[in-house]
Parts: C-alpha cells; sequence; structure tokens
C-alpha cells in the first residue's frame, strides 16, 4: 500500500523528531544538562547545611555557658553508685544487675547469667565509669522487663552495647524454648570526690 505524499511527510516529521527526542537525551540531556541539575541539586544542599551549621555556631557561646553552668552543678548522688572504691563499685554493679534481672516473668522464659566480666575505666572528669560485660540467656518478656529496670532505677545503669540472637537447638532447626543469648555492657558511674574524700 502506497501512502500518499502527505503522509509520507507526517511520518517523515514525526521520525525527525523521535530522533531529535532521543539525540537530546541521549547527547545533551544527559551529557550537559543533567550534571547541571546535580550540581545545582548538590548547592542546595550544601546551602541549607551551611545554614544549619551557621545556625548551630551561633548558639555555640550559648550552649557553652548552659555547659558550664551545669558543670559547676554538684552531681546528685542519687543516680550514681555510692560506694567509696571502684572495686566495691564493681561489687556493687553486679549486685545491682543480678538483682534487676526479671527472674519471675509474667510469661515466658526467666534470665540466667552465664557469665559476668568487670572493666574499670580511667576517670571521665568528675566520674569514673565501672562496666560490667554480662552474658544471658533469657525469654524475650524477660529481658525487656531486665533492659526497662537496668535503665529506670536509681542508681542508673546505661547499656553502652547489647547483642541478641536465638538460641537453636541442636537437634532441630526451630528456637530452643524460646530462649535468647544475650551479650551486654552494662556501665554504671562513681563519683571520683567520695573516691578521694575516702582516701
Amino acid at each position: 500500500m502506497k501512502l500518499s505524499s502527505r503522509l509520507q511527510k507526517c511520518f517523515a516529521i514525526a521520525l525527525a523528531m523521535l530522533a531529535g527526542v532521543v539525540l537530546y537525551f541521549f547527547l545533551i540531556h544527559w551529557w550537559v544538562v543533567a550534571p547541571w541539575q546535580r550540581i545545582d541539586e548538590e548547592e542546595h544542599a550544601l546551602r541549607a547545611s551551611y545554614q544549619r551549621f551557621s545556625a548551630l555556631v551561633a548558639q555555640r557561646e550559648e550552649l557553652q555557658a548552659r555547659l558550664d553552668l551545669q558543670r559547676q552543678r554538684p552531681l546528685s548522688s542519687r543516680g550514681l553508685l555510692t560506694a567509696r572504691e571502684p572495686e566495691v563499685a564493681m561489687s556493687q554493679l553486679m549486685q545491682l544487675v543480678s538483682e534487676r534481672l526479671s527472674l519471675e516473668p509474667a510469661t515466658g522464659v526467666a534470665c540466667s547469667v552465664l557469665n559476668r566480666v568487670p572493666q574499670i575505666g580511667a576517670s571521665d572528669g568528675p566520674l569514673i565509669p565501672v562496666a560490667l560485660s554480662v552474658d544471658l540467656e533469657c525469654g524475650i518478656e524477660s529481658l525487656t522487663g531486665t533492659l526497662h529496670r537496668l535503665e529506670s532505677e536509681p542508681p542508673y545503669l546505661l547499656i553502652d552495647t547489647l547483642s541478641i540472637r536465638r538460641l537453636v537447638s541442636q537437634d532441630t532447626v526451630q528456637s530452643s524454648s524460646g530462649r535468647l543469648s544475650v551479650k551486654m555492657q552494662v556501665r554504671g558511674y562513681l563519683s571520683v570526690s567520695s573516691v578521694v574524700d575516702h582516701e
């Protein structure tokens, strides 16, 4: 079927336009327009970051003054370990961890301690960090209660690291009675002044 000259012109124009669009995207857009668009987006992101950092720098003196004021206030003994020596504080930390384990959860498996490794760090300003690495076996309910009690009751303890994996039975691929293997590092603080006063 032979096309009329008018249709041939229309097809030729359509093909020329299609070729122009393809050439634009492959030769002009990706090599010229797209890089400029990326540069423009990066410029906007840098400008926004600069504005945020400028706002933080403007608040530096105020924040420094508040920090200095906070450092001058006496430490509250309620949130600190009450021992007079780092070694005694470590024993207190071990006792606190044992007391705050959720041994009788409403449902599930209770926590049991497998291993404890004490760590006494160097003084951090007016505080001496005392840490304890603990290996536990827990059910999910008892673990939840234990984590809450560790950090919410005075003296306050911090959980620095936490690793949880499901225990798998040797015979089957299924979990072993819903037990979890938990490794965590718990940290408490002892006031340097109390150690100095004791000495």
